[in-house]
């Protein structure tokens, strides 16, 4: 065998390193070829820092380490100190021997490149950016002048109609009323808000209501019915015709037992029902709800906020229900909703919804939400996100960029918002027509710089406890919000009578304004109040409650379809054009006195149908009496085609028709 010295490649140099003693002396060798050749390589100091590491301590090691680590980031600074001032020193030379061969234009050219540059930052400036600007520029032009006063001879105050008048003696004396036969829909719902408003909904007022197989049963507070007398409601009233059921507050009596119990006896449900709040319904479970869901398959706008018993499985069941069909869901205050991994999943289904309140919930914030927003909010008009405390401004940049339908908007009580989100919400939700900013930290000249850019379109607005609203705020309200209808400026204490004068003398279209926490007024401009044709609520000698103003209707109110009512000129129209059919055969084609008598067979024809068909009309009301089960089909139903718009439209086109044909033979 050969000795491996032997081996021309066994050198020093070349030979496999088998030990860490090789390994350090081979590194002494770089080291110390590195000093024969001059060269740097920033490392002069590795051989005696391995040296070192030989023969110290572990401790003593990290502390050389540190201080060579030290070193090392000190002589990169130095380079980069002397890298700069080269630069510099070559910029300066530079300049210096362009502004002599320039001296002429520079001055000219430079001025030029500073108006550019301004010109292109005020481009980049959004429209909310450029008012705010303007509002901090005309502090001087804001003046609170006395040819700000009301006249109070010049405001007269609008006179309730008959219809109101009525429906409030009615709610008071509603003891007395023993029948609601043949009173119209919309006039039941408004006489049982008004007796709600009372606290008189019990077990009588539910009868008079279910009574005559209406389409709509509204009940707003509920609490003094129990799980019996809910049971016999929901068992006596027409489920088939029934559409809409409003029961809020009802939290005694919708629990399991109720659901269950119902559903032994009908087992079918409510399987025309499109829309449904149970608000308040405390003691509503998910089980309760899954069957509720499962019987009602044409539900569109569903309000279950302050349902404190459901979870997030009720998320879920409506999700897979109705994720493609439901228009309306509020779950706002469902305290037991928690975070859960499939929450933003389950929002993600729901496809067409038009109005949606998560109020109150803590597990919302700006990652759950901003999915939704990005791919199923673009039909969304109601929005809700009141007291979700994670709530940013990265989530309302969503709903600037995304919700361009918005119509109201809520964000009562959201301490992390910035002026910023009122910038988002300006210049991307144009449709805005209500919005409530509660208790939120918003500047005065962010808020009047929103209203600038935005403010033409409100209808309502809410700055109930933004401490922060001052003259600027009312100068833009006067100036820009006429179409304005509800304010609530209650606890704005930098606010004076003065502004009050300046926004009650512009906004022409006011009709409503709650004034909590007003200690600066005195008793003169009380007087002068009293006088004006707004509502006053909140101020001393003013009611609480007799002109309650709902900001954001529940979903039964605002987000379902407007069944439409014809106008009065409609109306004119039908009954002229009626009158005109009537006449018209008196004048068109009189008839010689030879075709008399084949006019007297046509007319003993259209006679006996007449007669067929006033018979069948009694035998349909001969057989409701004798059978109340029928009660599913309207007894009505020669009213309501015959006597609508379209029915009158359809007899005006036949009759045009017959004389057509007539003249034509």
């Amino acid at each position: 065998m050969n000795n491996s010295s032997d081996n021309p490649n066994d050198s020093r140099g070349n030979r496999r390193i088998i030990s860490d003693e090789e390994a350090i002396e081979a590194l002494f060798m770089v080291a110390n070829e590195v000093d024969n050749r001059d060269l740097s390589l920033g490392f002069q100091n590795h051989d005696v820092e391995m040296e070192e590491r030989k023969s110290t301590d572990s401790d003593d090691y990290e502390a050389y380490l540190a201080n060579w680590q030290r070193q090392w980031a000190e002589e990169q600074a130095a380079r980069q100190r002397r890298r700069h001032y080269e630069v510099s020193r070559n910029y300066n030379v530079a300049r210096n021997f362009a502004l002599q061969l320039h001296s002429d234009q520079n001055l000219k050219i430079v001025e030029k490149t500073e108006e550019e540059e301004v010109v292109i930052r005020d481009e980049e400036k959004s429209e909310f950016q450029r008012a705010k600007e303007a509002i901090k520029k005309r502090r001087e032009e804001i003046s609170t002048t006395s040819d700000m006063m009301i006249d109070p001879m010049t405001v007269l105050r609008k006179a309730p109609t008959l219809v109101e008048l009525s429906a409030r003696v009615l709610a008071q004396n509603i003891v007395a009323i023993k029948s609601l036969k043949l009173v119209p829909d919309h006039l039941r719902k408004k006489l049982s808000y008004l007796v709600s408003g009372f606290g008189k909904v019990d077990t009588r007022l539910m009868e008079l209501l279910i009574e005559d197989s209406p389409s709509e049963i509204c009940a707003k507070n509920c609490v003094e019915l129990k799980e019996d007398d809910l049971l016999k409601i929901f068992c006596d009233c027409d489920r088939v015709s029934l559409k809409v059921l409003i029961l809020d507050l009802c939290g005694r009596a919708m629990t399991d037992y109720t659901i269950n119990e119902f559903f032994k006896r009908a087992p079918n449900g409510f399987p025309s029902l499109t829309t449904l709040s149970l608000q308040g319904a405390f003691c509503l479970t998910d089980n309760a709800l899954l069957l509720i869901s499962s019987s009602s398959p044409l539900l569109q706008f569903i309000n279950l906020t302050e349902c404190s018993l459901l979870t997030y499985r009720a998320l879920k069941i409506l999700a897979d229900k109705f994720g493609s069909s439901l228009r309306g869901l509020s779950i706002g205050g469902c305290q037991g909703i928690k975070w859960y991994k499939g929450f933003s999943s389950s929002l993600y289904k729901f496809e067409k919804l038009n109005y949606l309140s998560v109020a109150g919930l803590d597990s919302v914030n700006d990652g759950v939400v901003r999915t939704f927003f990005t791919f199923r909010s673009s039909n969304l008009t109601d929005l809700s996100l009141a007291n979700c405390n994670e709530v940013t401004d990265d989530c309302i940049w969503h709903i600037g960029r995304y919700c361009k339908k918005l119509e109201a908007l809520d964000i009562t009580d959201l301490d992390k918002l910035t002026d910023k989100a009122l910038e988002f919400i300006a210049e991307g939700c144009k449709y805005l027509r209500s919005l409530k900013l509660t208790s939120n930290r918003f500047s005065d000249e962010g808020i009047a710089a929103f209203l600038e850019v935005s403010g033409g379109s409100l209808n309502e607005l809410c700055l109930n406890k933004v401490r922060n609203v001052g003259p600027h705020t009312a100068f833009s309200l006067a100036e820009v919000c006429k179409r304005l209808q509800f304010l609530d400026l209650s606890w704005c204490r930098r606010l004076t009578q003065e502004d009050l004068r300046r926004i009650l003398r512009c906004c022409t279209s006011l009709r409503s304004l709650k004034l909590f926490g007003w200690t600066q007024v005195d008793d003169t401009f009380l007087e002068e109040l009293s006088r004006s044709h707004v509502h006053i609520t909140g101020l001393k000698m003013t009611s609480l409650y007799a002109h309650l103003d709902n900001f954001y209707p529940s979903v039964a109110g605002s987000s379902r379809p407007m069944m439409g009512r014809f106008t009065t000129s409609w109306k004119l129209l039908a009954i002229s054009l009626s009158v005109l059919a009537v006449l018209s055969p008196l004048y068109i084609d009189r008839l010689s006195e030879e075709d008399l008598e084949e006019e007297e067979e046509l007319f003993g024809f259209m006679f006996s149908l007449s007669l067929l068909l006033l018979l069948l009309i009694l035998a349909i009301a001969l057989s409701l009496y004798c059978d109340p089960s029928l009660t599913r089909f309207d007894p009505y139903w020669i009213h309501r085609l015959c006597g609508s718009f379209g029915g009158l439209l359809v007899i005006l086109i036949l009759l045009v028709f017959v004389l057509i044909c007539k003249a034509s033979d």
